[in-house]
């Protein structure tokens, strides 16, 4: 299977050389590890915003000439999520910047050190409330 059939059947949005996946939270894992073994090797990022009750998370893939953006919701109730080290490892310093300032709990990061804030800095200073 190639990457444009596997992205087709996840019903994307296309916008110029932007391709937005938005699986559920359970499901985005599977998502990234099956573009990892089609051949979508790097991220170049991951975003973060506090959209009111939910933080989006977009994980942006490059691959040829696109970036490939999996977007998905996450309670703030509910703050955690899987790390993805395991399948991009340079996802490492992005997770650990998404911890740090939206208060994401990011589950099995091998390196959950603070990366930019000092100790007496204020907790999650990118949320809303």
């Amino acid at each position: 299977m190639h990457v444009e059939s596997y992205i087709k059947g996840l019903k994307p949005k296309m916008e110029n050389n932007n391709i937005w996946i938005s699986p559920g939270r359970k499901e985005f894992k599977k998502v990234l590890r099956e573009l990892k073994g089609l051949g979508v090797g790097r991220i170049s990022s991951i975003s973060g915003t506090d959209v009111g009750k939910d933080i989006e998370v977009v994980y942006h893939l490059v691959h040829r000439n696109r970036t490939i953006n999996v977007r998905i919701s996450v309670d703030k109730k509910n703050h955690t999520i899987e790390t993805i080290t395991d399948i991009y490892p340079g996802s490492n310093l992005f997770e650990r910047e998404l911890s740090e300032m939206l208060g994401i709990h990011i589950k099995k990061h091998p390196n959950p050190r603070r990366l930019f804030l000092a100790h007496d800095s204020p907790k999650t200073p990118l949320r809303r409330s």
